[in-house]
């Protein structure tokens, strides 16, 4: 089965104005939640994607990608030439790994908490 992108962070050093440009030009609704901001579509309650400030220079929208075992995806990509840029970072919903294919490109690999 596939891995199909899950959910995307803007990452940016100017969250509050990046914010109010999706917000303005898309119409998508934010909710700060401490260090992120969710964004949820008109008439959605379920946030699909959150602005955030930058992580380890990485800038942009970085998608996730859900992963069944979070070690053995960041063992993979290690394998296949990933760079690895933080490992197992918390979050509201489950547990990620930020890397960079060997491209350059940054990911988030994701693992989903219990009960979500």
């Amino acid at each position: 089965m596939p891995s199909p992108f899950v959910w995307f962070d803007n990452m940016t050093e100017t969250r509050h104005d990046t914010t109010h440009f999706l917000h303005a030009m898309f119409g998508w609704q934010p909710k700060v939640i401490g260090p992120i901001t969710f964004l949820t579509a008109d008439g959605v309650d379920t946030p699909f994607a959150a602005t955030c400030d930058t992580l380890e220079g990485m800038s942009g929208w970085v998608p996730y990608i859900e992963v069944d075992d979070l070690p053995a995806a960041i063992v993979q990509a290690k394998r296949h030439g990933a760079t690895i840029i933080a490992e197992n970072v918390k979050g509201p919903a489950g547990d990620a790994s930020f890397i960079r294919d060997p491209g350059g490109s940054a990911m988030a690999l994701w693992k989903r908490a219990e009960g979500v």
